[in-house]
Formats: C-alpha cells, structure tokens, sequence
C-alpha cells in the first residue's frame, strides 16, 4: 500500500506546486474593466487620431510594381498606427505610470519604440537623396513632444523605403537585428521586419498600460467588425 501510495503523494504535490501563485506573485483584485463609457470614449478618440487611410494611399501611390516594399510598408503602417494612435489616446496624466515598478512607464515606452525605429531604419544603409536622422536627445518628456518624435521616426522609415528599390533591399548588409537577438549577415529588407516586429511588440506590451489606465487599445477601439455585425 505504501509504494502504491508514495507515487501518488508526490503526484498531488507536483500538481499544488504547478497552481499554487509563485511567492512573488501579486494577490489581490486585478484592475477592473473598461466601462461602456469609457470604450465608448476610446472609440471616439482612436476614430478622430486614425491615419490608417492616409497611410493606405500613400502606399497605394508610392509603390505601384514593386510588391516587396509594399507588403513591408503595410505592415509598417499598421504598427505604427496603432502605436501613434495610443499615444495620442492616452492621458498626459497617465504618460508618468509603470505597471510595475521595472518596467518603463508610459512615455519612456513610446520613447523606446520611436528610439529603435532610428535604429533599425538606420541599419539598413541610406538610399540616395535620404539624409541620416537619429533619435533626438535628450529624449522628450512630454506628451505632445513624446507623439511628435514617434511620427518623425516613422517619417523617417517611411522616407527611406519610399527612395529604396527592390534590389536594394534585397542587396545583403553584414549586421541585421537586434542587440539581445544577435546579429546576422542579411538583407536590407530584414531589417526592415525586424523593426516591424519590434513595433509590434512595443506595442503589445503597452495595451497593459493602457487598460490599465481606463483607455481601450487603439487596435480594439479602430476594430469596427462587432459595429457592423449589428
């Protein structure tokens, strides 16, 4: 009876251990859901701070027979639009929170978005008639200082895949990505998506604050398909 009861000990001790919180994790209520006000007043504001039509006609125009840069440009508009429309959605009061206290708060996080996009768009080498841009320093700390650099750093991505063509971005360079996931030798046009999928990661991580701080995503507040489905 012992040996057969030991196994199972151990099982129900493995499993306490896998559900029970670790001994860091905060307890307690979470934060509470948005109110039908308060979506209602982000939809408001994600509709007014939209450019996504904007962006989709200047791509439209800009890169006619040239389907690599245009499939790059739209994901790079779809990011950028989510992220730039946050920040504008989001309460200046609110650019100072953290949800935790090792994270970036608020502005710091646009600040990091619009700091990498000079980063990567640098490291892809400079087509001709584009002109070299970096973040500017020191970074601003106001929201409509903070907005205003993330939309120049997108201009400037913008500009420098406008000017590229389709060999350039295909032509290899030696150091593409990041520092924390190393760097390899590869095509311009990995860069680029190496940046797209920064922005998209930046801006997952900043949904958090948002709700956080009574503000609906700007991806779920420009999400108009449950609108129509009425």
């Amino acid at each position: 009876m012992r040996a057969l009861t030991s196994p199972i000990i151990a099982a129900l001790v493995a499993v306490v251990s896998v559900a029970a919180p670790a001994a860091g994790q905060i307890k307690g209520p979470v934060a509470p859901s948005l109110t039908p006000e308060q979506n209602e007043r982000s939809k408001s504001q994600a509709a007014a701070f939209d450019e996504a039509a904007v962006k989709e006609k200047h791509r439209l125009e800009t890169f006619k027979d040239r389907p690599l840069a245009a499939v790059i440009q739209r994901s790079l508009d779809i990011y950028t639009n989510y992220i730039g429309v946050a920040a504008q959605m989001m309460p200046e009061s609110s650019y100072g929170f953290r949800p935790t206290p090792e994270q970036r708060n608020f502005g710091e996080q646009i600040n990091h978005a619009t700091s990498t996009q000079y980063s990567f768009c640098n490291q892809t080498g400079l087509p001709p008639g584009v002109e070299r841009q970096a973040m500017p320093r020191p970074a601003p700390t106001t929201k409509a200082a903070i907005v205003e650099a993330f939309k120049q750093s997108t201009a400037y991505c913008d500009r420098i895949l406008a000017a590229a063509t389709e060999s350039w971005l295909m032509e290899v360079v030696p150091k593409v990505g990041g520092p924390s996931s190393g760097q390899i030798a590869g095509a311009r046009a990995h860069i680029f998506i190496y940046n797209i999928v920064h922005n998209a990661e930046d801006y997952g991580v900043i949904t958090t604050y948002l709700r956080m701080q009574g503000v609906m995503p700007s991806s779920s507040a420009l999400d108009t398909r449950a609108q129509e489905a009425r």
